[in-house]
């Protein structure tokens, strides 16, 4: 146990080398997530009464979104993935749970028993997802293409998944001495760069529900430092696909 305590220490002491070299090889892309985080944390200034499960999902998925860059500053893309993956999910829940305010009545009857509960809990997201899909098809598919990429790549434990962290061409023996990820510049600009878009995806979500749902407020210049965060996104595209060309020469 003294030894697991000493290597913890040690990790939480490496972070701070972890996230500097991430700012060193990717500060446009830093940048870029954490601004649209920024902008999503503090984009809801009200909502009614009787959206206190759309503050739930909000909340959630602004701490997910958090988590999402903070993983990625400090090289744990598997982590990453995971949480954007509860970002995604929350998206739909937000945007759901805004335009049908208040307790859906299958989980609010009286002396619920454990498991009914949890099976409206399920239904409830399953509710929202097709929702979206059929409400703003455009931001659905959107979140449906990364959410398929998180699925492929992050989400289970594939070899692909394990090379972040161990070397199958070592030849020193350290190959599993490895607890944040291989550097990689590539992949970390990648990284931030979809954990930018994709919270801006959630920001897109809150446009839209402030629109047409007076359950809920934004900020006053809300949409526009979203507009302005979504083109730094494009412009930063450019320069990821120009690093993915050079790389394959």
């Amino acid at each position: 146990m003294a030894d697991l305590s000493r290597m913890l220490k040690e990790i939480v002491a490496a972070e701070p080398d972890a996230m500097a070299w991430t700012n060193e090889v990717a500060e446009p892309f830093v940048v870029y997530a954490q601004n649209a985080f920024e902008i999503f944390a503090t984009g809801v200034t009200d909502s009614m009464k009787e959206s206190l499960l759309f503050r739930g999902a909000y909340s959630h998925t602004r701490t997910m979104a958090g988590l999402a860059v903070l993983s990625a500053l400090r090289q744990h893309r598997i982590e990453n993935g995971l949480n954007l993956r509860q970002v995604i999910e929350g998206t739909c829940l937000m945007g759901y749970l805004a335009a049908h305010p208040g307790v859906p009545k299958d989980m609010s009857q009286p002396n619920m028993a454990h498991a009914d509960f949890f099976k409206a809990n399920e239904k409830l997201l399953k509710t929202a997802l097709a929702w979206v899909t059929a409400t703003y098809p455009v931001i659905d598919g959107d979140l449906r293409f990364y959410k398929s990429h998180i699925n492929r790549n992050r989400s289970h434990t594939t070899l692909f998944a394990t090379s972040a962290v161990y070397d199958y061409n070592d030849k020193d023996g350290y190959a599993d001495q490895r607890f944040f990820d291989a550097h990689d510049p590539l992949e970390t600009r990648a990284t931030l760069m979809a954990t930018g878009n994709i919270i801006n995806l959630a920001n897109g979500m809150l446009i839209l529900s402030g629109r047409d749902n007076p359950s809920i407020s934004l900020g006053r210049l809300f949409q526009q430092s979203v507009e302005q965060s979504v083109e730094r996104g494009t412009e930063l595209r450019a320069i990821i696909q120009a690093d993915y060309v050079g790389a394959d020469r």
